[in-house]
């Protein structure tokens, strides 16, 4: 079974990979900049995105690629991102539509993988979501295998 969850997810980070100069677009990288991605980063941080553990104002981007769907409480996960980011900081969330999500049996594999809790929601929906949490310039853009969802602090 492991050998078979890993070649599924060697292939969606493959097909990810096409979407790649966007998030990079998205993010604007510059010296110095401050990057917190939720989900994996060159550093492992172990938390929840409910309570990010670092202080307010502490990064210039947040990003969570195909991972906020993993978030219980995502209205939290939001407000957190949004306390962590600095004035005028960028979130960019890069997610699957619901019609992409996997079927139930790779959900229920995926679930006992990473925790369980899978909510997918359409760009309108997403984009809802961070508007309610206090970002501004919210906007949405297609991706080629989902859609970002971008808002400023």
């Amino acid at each position: 079974m492991p050998m078979i969850v890993g070649f599924g997810e060697a292939l969606s980070v493959r097909a990810r990979a096409r979407d790649l100069e966007t998030m990079r677009t998205l993010l604007v990288p510059s010296e110095g900049l401050r990057l917190l991605d939720l989900g994996g980063s060159i550093r492992f941080q172990e938390g929840h995105a409910e309570s990010i553990p670092f202080p307010d104002d502490s990064f210039d981007r947040v990003t969570a690629v195909v991972s906020f769907h993993h978030m219980a409480d995502q209205k939290q996960a939001l407000a957190e991102i949004r306390r962590v980011l600095k004035g005028s900081g960028r979130l960019v969330l890069f997610e699957l539509p619901p019609s992409r999500a996997p079927g139930p049996l790779m959900q229920w594999i995926a679930g006992y993988r990473h925790g369980g809790y899978m909510a997918f929601h359409g760009p309108d929906d997403l984009l809802e979501q961070v508007r309610a949490a206090g970002f501004r310039d919210a906007a949405t853009r297609r991706g080629v295998s989902g859609y970002f969802v971008v808002g400023t602090k």
